[in-house]
Protein backbone atom coordinates (compact mmCIF):
# COMPACT_ATOMS: atom_id res chain seq x y z
CA UNK A 1 0.00 0.00 0.00
CA UNK A 2 1.31 3.45 -0.95
CA UNK A 3 -0.13 6.57 0.66
CA UNK A 4 -0.56 9.81 -1.25
CA UNK A 5 2.48 12.09 -0.89
CA UNK A 6 0.36 15.24 -0.61
CA UNK A 7 -3.14 16.03 0.63
CA UNK A 8 -4.26 17.14 -2.85
CA UNK A 9 -2.74 14.21 -4.78
CA UNK A 10 -4.77 11.38 -6.30
CA UNK A 11 -5.46 8.76 -5.02
CA UNK A 12 -5.44 8.62 -1.23
CA UNK A 13 -4.28 4.98 -1.31
CA UNK A 14 -2.60 2.87 -3.99
CA UNK A 15 -2.60 -0.90 -3.62
CA UNK A 16 0.10 -2.68 -5.60
CA UNK A 17 -0.10 -6.43 -6.04
CA UNK A 18 2.94 -8.68 -6.51
CA UNK A 19 2.06 -9.03 -10.19
CA UNK A 20 2.38 -5.23 -10.55
CA UNK A 21 -1.32 -4.38 -10.76
CA UNK A 22 -2.16 -1.03 -9.18
CA UNK A 23 -5.56 -0.06 -7.77
CA UNK A 24 -6.47 3.50 -6.77
CA UNK A 25 -8.68 4.03 -3.72
CA UNK A 26 -9.93 7.52 -2.96
CA UNK A 27 -11.53 8.25 0.41
CA UNK A 28 -14.62 10.47 0.12
CA UNK A 29 -17.34 11.73 2.41
CA UNK A 30 -20.57 13.62 1.98
CA UNK A 31 -23.58 14.57 4.06
CA UNK A 32 -27.26 13.83 3.64
CA UNK A 33 -29.49 16.63 2.41
CA UNK A 34 -32.61 14.44 2.62
CA UNK A 35 -33.09 10.75 3.35
CA UNK A 36 -32.55 10.03 -0.36
CA UNK A 37 -30.03 12.66 -1.49
CA UNK A 38 -26.57 13.87 -0.52
CA UNK A 39 -24.33 16.78 -1.36
CA UNK A 40 -22.27 16.03 -4.49
CA UNK A 41 -18.70 14.77 -4.04
CA UNK A 42 -15.73 15.53 -6.24
CA UNK A 43 -14.13 12.41 -7.72
CA UNK A 44 -10.88 13.86 -8.99
CA UNK A 45 -9.61 16.44 -11.42
CA UNK A 46 -11.13 16.53 -14.87
CA UNK A 47 -8.05 18.21 -16.32
CA UNK A 48 -4.44 17.17 -15.79
CA UNK A 49 -3.85 13.49 -15.08
CA UNK A 50 -7.34 12.41 -16.17
CA UNK A 51 -6.84 13.78 -19.67
CA UNK A 52 -3.08 13.17 -19.83
CA UNK A 53 -2.92 9.57 -18.62
CA UNK A 54 0.91 9.58 -18.42
CA UNK A 55 1.16 12.74 -16.29
CA UNK A 56 2.73 12.53 -12.84
CA UNK A 57 1.40 15.90 -11.66
CA UNK A 58 -0.80 15.63 -8.53
CA UNK A 59 -1.00 11.84 -8.79
CA UNK A 60 0.94 9.04 -7.08
CA UNK A 61 1.43 7.01 -10.30
CA UNK A 62 0.30 7.90 -13.84
CA UNK A 63 -3.46 7.34 -14.25
CA UNK A 64 -2.87 4.85 -17.06
CA UNK A 65 -0.88 2.55 -14.74
CA UNK A 66 -3.91 1.82 -12.56
CA UNK A 67 -5.99 -1.28 -13.29
CA UNK A 68 -8.96 0.17 -11.40
CA UNK A 69 -10.16 3.32 -9.66
CA UNK A 70 -12.37 2.93 -6.59
CA UNK A 71 -14.10 5.19 -4.07
CA UNK A 72 -14.42 4.22 -0.42
CA UNK A 73 -17.10 6.60 0.73
CA UNK A 74 -19.00 7.51 3.84
CA UNK A 75 -22.37 9.21 3.95
CA UNK A 76 -23.29 10.92 7.20
CA UNK A 77 -26.01 13.04 8.74
CA UNK A 78 -25.07 16.27 10.45
CA UNK A 79 -25.77 16.77 14.12
CA UNK A 80 -29.26 18.14 14.70
CA UNK A 81 -28.34 20.34 17.65
CA UNK A 82 -25.67 23.01 17.37
CA UNK A 83 -22.35 21.96 18.86
CA UNK A 84 -19.96 24.40 20.52
CA UNK A 85 -16.84 23.41 18.63
CA UNK A 86 -14.68 25.87 20.56
CA UNK A 87 -15.42 24.35 23.96
CA UNK A 88 -12.60 22.30 25.41
CA UNK A 89 -13.28 19.07 27.27
CA UNK A 90 -11.35 17.24 29.94
CA UNK A 91 -10.63 13.54 29.62
CA UNK A 92 -13.34 12.88 32.21
CA UNK A 93 -15.90 14.59 29.93
CA UNK A 94 -14.91 12.69 26.80
CA UNK A 95 -17.96 10.42 26.82
CA UNK A 96 -20.31 13.40 27.06
CA UNK A 97 -18.74 15.24 24.13
CA UNK A 98 -21.37 15.56 21.40
CA UNK A 99 -20.64 14.26 17.94
CA UNK A 100 -21.03 16.52 14.91
CA UNK A 101 -22.03 13.56 12.70
CA UNK A 102 -24.32 10.54 13.01
CA UNK A 103 -25.81 7.71 10.93
CA UNK A 104 -22.65 6.71 9.08
CA UNK A 105 -23.19 4.62 5.94
CA UNK A 106 -20.18 3.26 4.03
CA UNK A 107 -19.92 2.22 0.38
CA UNK A 108 -17.27 1.07 -2.09
CA UNK A 109 -17.76 1.53 -5.83
CA UNK A 110 -15.65 1.83 -8.96
CA UNK A 111 -15.38 5.57 -9.65
CA UNK A 112 -17.11 5.40 -13.04
CA UNK A 113 -20.22 3.79 -11.51
CA UNK A 114 -20.96 6.83 -9.29
CA UNK A 115 -19.67 9.62 -11.58
CA UNK A 116 -21.83 12.02 -13.52
CA UNK A 117 -21.06 14.17 -16.54
CA UNK A 118 -21.11 17.42 -14.57
CA UNK A 119 -18.62 18.97 -12.16
CA UNK A 120 -18.87 18.20 -8.46
CA UNK A 121 -18.48 21.84 -7.44
CA UNK A 122 -19.22 25.12 -9.08
CA UNK A 123 -15.81 26.75 -9.25
CA UNK A 124 -13.41 23.98 -10.26
CA UNK A 125 -13.05 21.50 -13.09
CA UNK A 126 -13.52 18.16 -11.44
CA UNK A 127 -15.58 15.03 -11.90
CA UNK A 128 -18.81 15.13 -9.92
CA UNK A 129 -20.66 12.29 -8.24
CA UNK A 130 -24.30 11.35 -8.34
CA UNK A 131 -26.30 12.67 -5.39
CA UNK A 132 -28.77 9.82 -4.94
CA UNK A 133 -27.98 7.69 -1.88
CA UNK A 134 -29.30 4.63 -3.72
CA UNK A 135 -27.09 5.30 -6.77
CA UNK A 136 -24.01 5.69 -4.57
CA UNK A 137 -24.67 2.53 -2.57
CA UNK A 138 -25.65 0.43 -5.59
CA UNK A 139 -23.27 2.00 -8.14
CA UNK A 140 -26.02 2.94 -10.58
CA UNK A 141 -24.86 6.33 -11.85
CA UNK A 142 -25.28 7.27 -15.53
CA UNK A 143 -22.05 5.56 -16.63
CA UNK A 144 -22.75 2.28 -14.78
CA UNK A 145 -24.68 0.72 -17.67
CA UNK A 146 -22.46 2.33 -20.32
CA UNK A 147 -19.18 1.05 -18.90
CA UNK A 148 -15.86 2.46 -17.87
CA UNK A 149 -14.71 2.87 -21.48
CA UNK A 150 -17.51 5.37 -22.15
CA UNK A 151 -16.77 7.17 -18.86
CA UNK A 152 -13.12 7.51 -19.86
CA UNK A 153 -14.01 8.64 -23.38
CA UNK A 154 -16.79 11.00 -22.30
CA UNK A 155 -14.80 12.64 -19.53
CA UNK A 156 -11.70 13.02 -21.64
CA UNK A 157 -13.54 14.84 -24.44
CA UNK A 158 -16.46 16.88 -23.11
CA UNK A 159 -15.91 20.42 -21.83
CA UNK A 160 -16.81 21.01 -18.21
CA UNK A 161 -17.61 24.61 -17.48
Amino acid sequence: MVLSREQNHYPDLTFIFEEGYKFAVDLKSTYRITADTVNAMTLGAFTGYFRNRTSTKNITFPYAEYSGHFVLGVIYSRAEAPVDQLRTHTLDELEQMPSVVRDLQFFVQPKYRIAKDQPGSGNTKNIGSVTSVSALINGTGPFASLGEEVFDLENSTFPLT
